[in-house]
């Protein structure tokens, strides 16, 4: 079935257009609402305003009315290390990401449930990778494979006054689960898309941007300020050939379940918004141990695959708290962030412990109160096991990384920024031996 699903799924597609377009009042809606056309008097969801390429002469706000919105946006993040690192050098890379998300109540009269279909397009290199020799990347949209990628066609469900919301499908583990609002006003891997120790504890056992895996999250709201949120997915989400996304099989190695619960609030610490989550996983699949081989001797020495062991768990918090706000614009400020990961065991997670946090302030600067200005950082510690087996071997031993991030956004309109950034990277690869780096990037966002 699942084949037969990755065969058809762009006829259906185009398919779901199609029928949209020829069907603006299919009988099963009883909304009449739904069907009005918009007067002059309503604000249009595309503009020349908010959007590069405006509303495409009216058709894509008739798209809307219809039940389809087509949105996309553009980043590159070029970047080089004048100081440190195995070498000096700068790369290039870029992101296209296109998404388009069909609302079934228009289409077809379901309430509240939407599909959302989202692609990406990747080139160029990463300089961690190429020149400065750290774990994690400087450049956050490096990884899922430089090329064309299909993300996430993902159905959504609300019930109940949304007191439930189902989501599943070909889904992101980390667009639902250890996720902050603030990370991506960084530049850094360490930070931005998500806590990076779980991908290095579960290799090829969970997935982020631009990767996806048949999955399902239930998140129930229980009050209008506590949630609590389920997720299951594919343990093995990068079986087989999935370069371009498009493999609808089922992996081997198991699944991966988390939780979480949450608390937010616009009245929360010192009267202002925040929001505070502690979550928990668990993969029952098996992991490789990271300094003994099957036969318990250090893998360094032997240079054979490390032992498996069977599962691996980590719990995480996630704290949001505005600390101060513009006395004119009071839904801005100084906002906080901080993340904190644990994967208890050594023997088989490379990184154990990981933190990262930071501090952003809209309109620190009054002639630019649209202009963000961030400072952050991230700090993974390596295993002991691992240094230990390292040292053993007469290696250099990995302790941990830090990276350090200053950048301030340029908000240009409300569909372009530019990013310049300074990062730091302390230890990279938890090495000694490589030098600290100094990195000067700048990366510009465009919304089509």
């Amino acid at each position: 079935m699942l084949e037969v699903m990755s065969k058809f799924a762009p006829v259906a597609l185009v398919a779901l257009t199609a029928l949209a377009l020829a069907t603006p009042t299919f009988a099963v809606c009883n909304c009449d609402s739904d069907r009005t056309a918009p007067s002059e008097e309503i604000t249009p969801k595309f503009d020349f305003e908010h959007n590069a390429t405006g509303d495409w002469f009216g058709f894509r706000n008739m798209l809307h009315d219809y039940g389809i919105d087509i949105t996309g946006g553009y980043t590159t993040e070029p970047a080089g290390n004048p100081t440190g690192g195995l070498d000096q050098g700068e790369t290039y890379l870029d992101n296209f990401g296109f998404s388009f998300l069909f609302d079934f109540n228009k289409i077809f009269g379901l309430s509240e449930t939407t599909f959302l279909v989202t692609i990406s397009q990747r080139t160029g290199r990463s300089l961690s990778a190429d020149f400065i020799g750290n774990a994690i990347s400087v450049q956050q949209i490096f990884g899922g494979g430089e090329t064309f990628r299909l993300v996430q066609m993902r159905i959504e469900q609300k019930f109940l006054d949304d007191w439930l919301q189902l989501s599943y499908g070909r889904i992101t583990t980390t667009a639902d689960f250890m996720s902050s609002q603030f990370y991506c006003q960084f530049v850094n891997n360490g930070i931005c898309g998500q806590p990076t120790a779980p991908f290095f504890n579960m290799p090829n056992g969970i997935t982020a941007y631009p990767a996806a895996t048949w999955g399902a999250v239930a998140q129930i709201n229980s009050t209008k300020e506590i949630y609590e949120k389920f997720g299951v997915y594919d343990g093995d989400p990068n079986h087989g050939d999935d370069r371009h996304g498009a493999n609808f099989n089922f992996g081997d190695n198991g699944a991966l379940f988390l939780v979480e619960i949450g608390y937010k609030s616009q009245n929360g610490l010192l009267g202002m918004p925040c929001r505070y989550s502690v979550g928990g996983y668990h993969h029952t699949g098996d992991f490789p141990d990271v300094a003994k081989d099957s036969s318990s001797n250090n893998l360094f020495i032997s240079g054979r695959p490390g032992r498996l062991h069977s599962g691996q768990d980590g719990f995480y918090l996630v704290f949001e708290q505005m600390l101060l706000r513009n006395p004119r614009r009071p839904d801005t400020g100084l906002n906080a962030f901080t993340t904190f990961v644990l994967s208890p065991d050594e023997d088989k997670s490379p990184m154990p412990y990981f933190f990262n946090g930071g501090l952003i302030y809209e309109g620190l600067l009054p002639a630019r109160p649209s202009d963000k200005t961030s400072l952050g950082f991230y700090s993974t510690i390596f295993s002991e096991d691992l240094g230990s087996a390292e040292r053993a071997a007469r290696l250099a031993s990995q302790t941990s990384e830090t990276d350090i991030e200053l950048n301030h956004q340029v908000q240009l309109n409300n569909w372009l920024y530019f990013r310049p950034n300074i990062q730091y990277v302390i230890k990279p690869n938890g090495l000694t031996t490589i030098p600290n780096a100094l990195v000067l990037g700048l990366e510009i966002g465009l919304t089509f």
